[in-house]
């Protein structure tokens, strides 16, 4: 990702300075990356100043939800249904004979060095041994 180039705040979106340092200090090289020596620069960063940390999972979600059953999915939001394209038989895909499945993916490579060393010594032709 160009960040240094593409990445801008609209003003039109507030965000607090705090939000921006954080995020820049994100998208920064591995080595100076915020959280390089440890979660713990994470957490200091001031932008997290007031989250008590020791306690952060007692607190209620932001988002109540309801959980009815194992396959509850109210909490999820609806999309009208539409047409699933399916996808069309390749015709041009040859139709393979049984007896030659096992060369599909098969390939020949070809011992160049019996043959950069000159002719193929006659003992090796015609099956000679």
């Amino acid at each position: 990702m160009n960040w240094k180039e593409t990445l801008v705040f609209p003003p039109e979106v507030p965000i607090s300075e705090k939000a921006k340092d954080l995020i820049l200090r994100f998208c920064i090289d591995s080595e100076n990356r915020i959280g390089n020596s440890g979660v713990e620069e994470i957490k200091d960063h001031p932008f997290f100043e007031g989250v008590d940390w020791g306690h952060i999972r007692e607190r209620p979600a932001a988002i109540p939800i309801e959980i009815k059953s194992i396959d509850d999915t109210s909490n999820f939001d609806d999309f009208p249904e539409s047409d699933i394209l399916q996808p069309v038989p390749n015709t041009t895909e040859p139709d393979y004979k049984s007896k030659d499945w096992v060369f599909l993916n098969y390939t020949y490579k070809r011992f160049e060095g019996l043959t950069q060393r000159g002719s193929i010594p006659t003992y090796m032709k015609a099956g000679k041994l």
